[in-house]
């Protein structure tokens, strides 16, 4: 069964924007203790749009439109703006008006428990895969709980998602797949369920559109992931797979990865990336993609049970690999050099003051902690998020019980995809974990609010537009009262 959403808000009003931005600085209190936004060495490229194969051009060019190489925290000022906007918003949703109080309690939750603050205030684009996942959920699921103009807002940011990572195509194609999928189980009016899955459709076409237009201008290459064999053939050689493929068929098969074979790193991150630069010298990622794929292709043919196993060890690996802050350490030499000479170039001599100063610089961040910490809470989340669902599919809460299962869903498609196709790193899962809390929180509050024994009073009482607007009672009322109904139509869109 569905239930009736939040009114749409369409109008201005001073005190949303106010906790909005409220909760925008609270996320900001990691970066702000740093005294420096957090870097990675990738972060240089998209702060000088470095065209890369295998690095999509588009988050680059969307931080660029805020620091206009002036104010180097620009940036995460708009990430934490957005990520603190759309928990307003799901917060509206779940509780059936605005409210401070529930939002106000979900961002302490989100800033001391979870690794949400850390990649808002992260100069990469991993805060757009749970942005990602987030706004697919409402435009999936909630579009008539939105105005006109918030439903552009969240196909555009949906866009911005998309293209931010070269990974994240395929997730929200699988992502949508599975939505579309849900809307099938749930007998969604055949109409509802078209408008809803055209919505999707944008962020999808346009991101692709623009990567495929990008990679044939700037690299020459027809393909979306012209990158994708190189990532995938340097895991494989890591755990096992592609090594014993090479060392059966080198020299014979006449790969130039065959001069290298006896002396092949033993890390995907040293076969890409080694300071010797032995893979760049085979060619790199432009000069390797044919060659990659081949091999990739035979190692498939011809050990397909050793594949298998590989795929079950990394995305079983990748469940428990998710410390927020293992990357937040200063950075090597070479790479601060390169980190300075931008910063210099771009923001001044005060910003290269503030980046050596920063603790990430004087590798002063508490990492151990920050791991500490999400040992404990992150499983907790899970479990928090699995009891609320059960309570909430029993209470016939259907759009909360979705998102219990999108949520571990969508967590488990970015772990298989990641690990799998690039390798294990605790950043990959770690940015999508604060989706738990998250997701855990407003199935609680949406249990509370439709409580029968819960009186008119709360999140509605807010919103003066539900005051004085007696269908918007009404349909509080009726949303209280519905858990007792089996069954029902869902509502259009």
């Amino acid at each position: 069964m569905s239930f009736p959403s939040a009114a749409p808000h369409s109008s201005f009003e001073v005190a949303p924007f106010l906790a909005i931005a409220a909760g925008s600085i609270c996320f900001l209190i990691p970066a702000l203790i740093n005294g420096f936004p957090f870097v990675y060495p990738d972060s240089v490229d998209y702060l000088i749009f470095t065209p890369r194969l295998y690095r999509s051009p588009f988050y680059g060019l969307f931080i660029f439109f805020f620091h206009l190489n002036r104010f180097i925290w620009a940036p995460v000022i708009a990430q934490a703006f957005i990520a603190s906007h759309l928990v307003w918003v799901l917060v509206r949703i779940h509780a059936g008006g605005p409210s401070v109080r529930y939002f106000g309690f979900m961002v302490i939750i989100l800033v001391c428990l979870s690794s949400l603050p850390f990649f808002v205030g992260f100069i990469m684009p991993d805060i757009f895969t749970p942005i990602m996942i987030l706004v697919f959920y409402i435009l999936g699921f909630h579009l008539s709980a939105l105005s006109r103009l918030e439903r552009l807002y969240f196909v555009l940011l949906g866009c911005v998602a998309v293209a931010a990572h070269i990974s994240h195509l395929t997730e929200a194609l699988a992502l949508a797949s599975a939505i579309i999928i849900i809307q099938v189980f749930l007998r969604t009016p055949f109409r509802v369920a078209l408008t809803r899955s055209t919505i999707l459709s944008i962020p999808l076409v346009l991101s692709a559109i623009a990567t495929l237009l990008n990679n044939i201008v700037v690299h020459h290459s027809v393909a979306l992931f012209p990158a994708g064999q190189s990532f995938l053939l340097a895991n494989m050689i890591e755990q096992g797979p592609a090594r014993r493929y090479l060392q059966e068929r080198c020299p014979a098969a006449g790969y130039r990865i065959c001069s290298i074979i006896d002396s092949m790193p033993r890390t995907a991150y040293e076969v890409l990336w080694a300071p010797d630069g032995a893979y760049q010298n085979l060619g790199g990622f432009e000069g390797m993609r044919e060659e990659a794929k081949q091999i990739v292709m035979g190692t498939f043919l011809s050990r397909p049970w050793d594949v298998l196993q590989m795929a079950v060890h990394t995305v079983g690996l990748s469940f428990v690999t998710h410390a927020p802050g293992v990357d937040l350490h200063s950075l090597e030499q070479s790479r601060d050099i390169w980190m300075v000479d931008v910063l210099t170039k771009k923001f001044g001599l005060s910003t290269v003051r503030a980046h050596e100063d920063s603790l990430q610089s004087q590798d002063a961040i508490p990492r151990a902690l920050l791991q500490a910490v999400d040992s404990i809470s992150f499983p907790i989340a899970t479990v928090g998020l699995l009891i609320s669902g059960i309570f909430a599919f029993r209470r016939g809460l259907q759009e909360a019980t979705v998102l219990a299962i999108l949520v571990p869903a969508a967590y488990a498609i970015n772990n298989t995809l990641c690990a799998f196709a690039s390798g294990i790193s605790d950043r990959y899962q770690a940015r999508a974990t604060w989706l738990f809390a998250l997701a855990g929180m407003l199935i609680i509050i949406q249990l509370i609010e439709s409580s029968p024994l819960r009186p008119l009073s709360g999140a509605k009482r807010t919103s003066a537009s539900d005051r004085q607007t007696p269908q918007s009672i009404t349909e509080a009322e009726r949303r209280r009262l519905s858990h007792s109904r089996i069954g029902g139509a869902s509502r259009s869109v």
